[in-house]
């Protein structure tokens, strides 16, 4: 009864085809134009490649590859002034189809956590497997390894008390934003918003936010998307100062999700960003919490005190004891 068995699989980006190799570059030709000058900020050919340096100058960039300690790719973008871009990231991707936390395998990750990490890192696991059980394999990859210390950290900086939409927001918020699950993290977050809704109104009932459903792509997706730029960006500033001092427009993570650099503050300690941007992040998931909770059609729950953290811990513990997870994806 050790570590859960996951079975490999490799994906290869549809662009592949456009792609030609020089001096251990890989260049693409379809992705530039001298109108908007786009960069991949997951390397197109291996998602768990992510961008960690970029230069002008082909000699910098293999002495930044040198240097690194990690599995490295690099692309070179064929710009009238060509950028150089080192991508690192592990070796594979591991597939979440036969994803197995046993009980003993997760008691002894969480075994040190105090009572609410530990409760909301076993019930993050159940969603993680109901999401898998219920969605396409390709759609579920493992990209970095489940870390439960990180679901206390963010318990810790939930305004607990305070108003609904601001609790249930800075969950949502604060989950995604220490990222503890191997994937799945924005789902997970949703459904723990809806959870921490439940815990002061058991009767209410959560507006459809499907992937596979129109209402979905009408009003979820736009917050997941806004989500996931700010959270790149918070976590990259000095990486895309860097490339739009080389004159690159946009970055483009995987999914297709553009982030145009001229639309974001990035002339600032790292430090700084991740306090900025994390503010910014609970400010967005807040908004959203109010969008549902007019969705559907409970506004006299906008005003309500939130819950307690033991609240919450207990709703989790005993009021979702016959829930069927996968219903929610």
């Amino acid at each position: 009864m050790g570590k859960p068995v996951f079975r490999r699989r490799e994906r290869l980006h549809p662009v592949v085809e456009s792609t030609y190799r020089r001096d251990c570059f890989t260049y693409f030709r379809r992705i530039h134009s001298e109108m908007t000058r786009l960069v991949f900020y997951h390397h197109p050919q291996a998602e768990n490649f992510s961008l960690k340096y970029s230069s002008a100058s082909v000699a910098e960039i293999r002495s930044q590859r040198e240097q690194s300690d990690e599995s490295t790719k690099l692309i070179g973008y064929p710009f009238e002034t060509p950028v150089y871009v080192l991508y690192e990231g592990d070796s594979e991707i591991e597939s979440a189809q036969d994803i197995d936390f046993d009980q003993e395998w997760l008691s002894d990750r969480i075994r040190d956590l105090p009572r609410p990490g530990q409760v909301v890192a076993f019930r993050l696991v159940e969603l993680l497997e109901a999401a898998v059980d219920v969605r396409d394999e390709d759609e579920f990859r493992l990209y970095k390894e489940f870390e439960p210390q990180k679901i206390q950290q963010a318990l810790n900086h939930v305004s607990w008390g305070a108003s609904l939409p601001t609790v249930a927001g800075e969950v949502m918020s604060n989950l995604i934003l220490r990222h503890s699950l191997p994937n799945a993290n924005h789902r997970t977050g949703i459904a723990m918003l809806q959870f921490c809704i439940e815990s002061v109104d058991p009767d209410f009932e959560m507006p459809r936010t499907h992937v596979d459903d129109d209402t979905w792509r009408e009003w979820v997706d736009p917050y997941i998307v806004d989500s996931k730029r700010l959270i790149t960006v918070r976590r990259n500033n000095l990486r895309f100062k860097q490339l739009e001092n080389l004159e690159v427009d946009l970055v483009e993570r995987k999914d297709g999700i553009q982030i145009r650099l001229a639309e974001f503050e990035l002339d600032m300690h790292w430090r700084e960003a991740l306090s900025k941007y994390a503010e910014q992040h609970e400010s967005h998931c807040t908004d959203f919490a109010q969008a549902v909770l007019e969705r559907a059609g409970r506004d006299d729950l906008l005003d309500r005190q939130g819950p307690t953290k033991q609240e919450f811990v207990t709703y989790l513990e005993d009021g979702l004891v016959e829930r069927d997870f996968r219903e929610m994806f």
